[in-house]
C-alpha cells in the first residue's frame, strides 16, 4: 500500500501490529454445508476393520491354542479322569498322576459288617490301568478333523471332559488278599478242650467262627470292579468255620490215665555222666494235654509247643555252659511221656575259654581241656603254637564236637591213663575191667570224652605196618587219622607185639586189650557208646 492513500474498504486495521491488513474472505455459505465424502469413507473402514478383528481374535486365539497342545503333545484342557485334572499333561505325566491317586494313595472301606477298615485297592486286586486311561484322555481332541477337534477343545475349555477310568482286577492277586484279609478280620473257631477243675478233666464245648467268604466276595468284585474301586467300599460277606473238634468228652478218660500217671523230665549229660529229672506238677501236666483226632475217634495228646517252652525255662536254669535243645527234643518227649516210654533229653555243652598260663604249650592245653589240640587250632584259626603269651584267651570248642552221634544211654566206657585199666558199665553196674596199654609219652593218648565212631574188624596202620584187629574208632588224634581201642597188633610178618607189656603204656596213642577182651569189647559197644579217658 502507498503511504498518504487510504486503504481498501477491504482492508482492516491490525492493533498488534498498527498496520492495515487485508481481511479474510468470507466462508462460504455452500461450502459450509456439503457433505465430506472421503472422511466418511475412512470412518466407515475403521468401524469395520474394529467389526472384523472382534470377530477373528477368539479364532485366532483357539487356533493358537490348538497348535499348542497338538504340537507339544499335550493332554486338551479340562479333560479329567477320575477326578485328576490330566490337561496341559503327556500321557506319561498324566499315567504318573493317575497312578499316585488311584494306586499309591487310593483307599476303600472294606466292611465285614462288624469292622470295617481301611484298605489299599492293590490288597484286593483292584487298580488303575494309568497309561491306557492317560492315552484315552489324550485321544479327546484328535483324530477328527481340524474345525471338529477345536470344537472339542473349546468346549473342553467351557465346559470340561471326564474321561472313565480304565479298571483292573487281578483275581489271583484278589484271592490272596481275600484270604490275608480273612485272617485279619475274621474270628477262628475255638476247638474242644480240656480243662483241670478241682483234680479232674472237665471237657469244654468248641465255638464256631467266621471267615470272609472269598468266593462270594470274589465274585462281586469281578462283576463291577469300577464301581467299587470309584465308589470306595466293598462287602466282605462271612461264612461261618466250624471247630474241627465240637466236644472233647471222648477224650476226658485217657486225659485222666496221663494225668493220674507220675512223670518227669529226664535228661543226661554225656560229659559230666550225671542224670537230672525235674518232676512235673499235675497242674503242668493239665495244661499241656489238648484234644486231637486219633485212628479211634478224639484222643488226648501233650502240646509240644508248651512242652518246648517248659524246656526252655529248664534250659535257662542250667549253668551257662549247659544247654537243653528245647526246639529238637519236644515233639519226642510229648510222645514219650504220653506213652510211658523212657526217654532222656541230652545236656549240650557250649564252647568255652581258657587262659594261657606260664609254662603251656598247645599239647599241654589239650591234655588239661580233653579236647584234641587240632581241635583248639581249629577253634582259633590266628593261633600260633608256637608263639603263646601268657594271658592269651583261646576258644576251647564245646564237648558236643567230639560226640557225633547219638548217645547211647546206658553204657559208658572208662579208660584210667593212670592205672592202665578199661572199664566197661551197662546200667550204672561195672561188667568188665580190663589191663590195658595206652600211648607212650612222645605219642600219647588224648584223655577227653569221647565216642565209639566206628567198627573195623581188622584195621590197618599204614605209618607203622600194624594190623589191629576189632577196632573201635573214638577220636581223631589230627584230622583224617583216627585213634581208638583194639586188640594186640601184628606186623605184616606176622610178629605179635606188646603181648608181655600189657599194663604199661607202650602204644602210638591207641588203647591196647588182649585179644579175647578186645573182640568181647567190640561185640558190646556199639557206635555211640561214650568213651570217657581220664588222665
Amino acid at each position: 500500500m502507498m503511504y498518504g492513500q487510504p486503504p481498501p474498504a477491504s482492508w482492516r486495521y491490525d492493533p498488534y501490529t498498527r498496520t492495515w491488513v487485508p481481511a479474510a474472505p468470507p466462508y462460504p455459505a455452500q461450502l459450509a454445508h456439503r457433505p465430506n465424502s472421503w472422511l466418511l469413507a475412512a470412518a466407515s473402514l475403521l468401524l469395520l476393520a474394529r467389526l472384523g478383528a472382534a470377530l477373528l481374535s477368539p479364532f485366532a486365539t483357539l487356533l493358537g491354542l490348538y497348535a499348542y497342545y497338538q504340537g507339544g503333545g499335550l493332554i486338551l484342557p479340562g479333560v479329567h479322569a477320575g477326578g485328576v485334572d490330566l490337561g496341559g499333561m503327556t500321557i506319561d505325566q498324566a499315567a504318573a498322576r493317575l497312578h499316585g491317586a488311584w494306586n499309591l494313595e487310593r483307599r476303600i472301606v472294606a466292611d465285614d459288617g462288624m469292622q470295617p477298615i481301611a484298605i489299599s485297592p492293590s490288597q484286593v486286586g483292584l487298580g488303575v490301568n494309568p497309561l491306557g486311561t492317560a492315552q484315552l484322555a489324550y485321544q479327546v481332541g484328535r483324530g477328527g478333523g481340524l474345525l471338529p477337534d477345536m470344537g472339542q477343545m473349546a468346549r473342553s475349555l467351557w465346559a470340561g471332559g471326564e474321561i472313565p477310568l480304565a479298571v483292573n482286577l487281578d483275581a489271583d492277586a484278589a484271592r490272596a488278599g481275600l484270604e490275608a484279609l480273612s485272617l485279619q478280620v475274621g474270628k477262628l473257631p475255638v476247638e474242644a478242650s480240656l480243662q483241670y477243675v478241682d483234680g479232674h478233666i472237665v471237657p469244654l464245648p468248641g465255638e464256631l467262627g467266621y471267615a470272609i467268604n472269598v468266593d462270594q466276595a470274589l465274585a462281586a468284585l469281578a462283576a463291577d470292579p469300577a464301581s467299587i474301586l470309584l465308589g470306595g467300599y466293598l462287602r466282605l460277606p462271612l461264612k461261618p468255620v466250624a471247630p474241627r473238634i465240637s466236644d472233647a468228652s471222648g477224650a476226658v478218660a485217657e486225659a485222666e490215665r496221663l494225668l493220674n500217671s507220675p512223670h518227669q523230665i529226664v535228661a543226661y549229660d554225656p560229659v559230666n555222666n550225671e542224670y537230672l529229672a525235674w518232676p512235673i506238677a499235675k497242674e503242668t501236666l493239665a495244661a499241656w494235654i489238648v484234644v486231637q483226632p486219633g485212628e479211634h475217634g478224639l484222643q488226648a495228646a501233650l502240646d509240644a509247643g508248651l512242652l518246648e517252652a517248659h524246656l526252655e525255662v529248664l534250659s535257662d536254669a542250667l549253668e551257662p555252659a549247659r544247654w537243653l535243645e528245647a526246639a529238637n527234643d519236644s515233639h519226642t518227649l510229648a510222645q514219650t511221656l504220653q506213652s510211658g516210654a523212657p526217654y532222656a533229653l541230652i545236656v549240650h555243652h557250649r564252647p568255652t575259654t581258657y587262659t594261657v598260663g606260664p609254662g603251656d604249650t598247645l599239647l599241654a592245653i589239650a591234655w588239661k581241656t580233653g579236647v584234641p589240640f587240632w581241635k583248639i587250632q581249629e577253634a582259633n584259626p590266628s593261633l600260633d603254637p608256637d608263639r603263646l603269651w601268657v594271658g592269651q584267651e583261646l576258644v576251647i570248642p564245646s564237648k558236643d564236637e567230639l560226640l557225633p552221634l547219638p548217645v547211647v544211654l546206658n553204657k559208658r566206657i572208662i579208660i584210667d591213663l593212670g592205672r592202665q585199666r578199661l572199664s566197661a558199665y551197662q546200667d550204672g553196674r561195672q561188667v568188665w575191667e580190663h589191663k590195658i596199654s595206652t600211648g607212650i609219652d612222645r605219642s600219647p593218648t588224648q584223655p577227653g570224652i569221647f565216642q565209639v565212631q566206628t567198627h573195623v574188624e581188622n584195621a590197618y596202620a599204614s605209618i607203622w605196618d600194624l594190623h589191629m584187629p576189632h577196632f573201635l574208632g573214638i577220636y581223631e588224634a589230627w584230622p583224617g587219622f583216627m585213634n581208638g581201642i583194639h586188640g594186640l597188633p601184628t606186623l605184616s610178618n606176622g610178629r605179635r607185639l606188646w603181648a608181655d607189656i600189657l599194663g604199661r603204656p607202650a602204644s602210638y596213642g591207641c588203647i591196647i586189650l588182649d585179644l579175647q577182651a578186645a573182640e568181647n569189647l567190640y561185640e558190646w559197644a556199639e557206635d555211640g557208646v561214650v568213651v570217657e579217658i581220664v588222665p
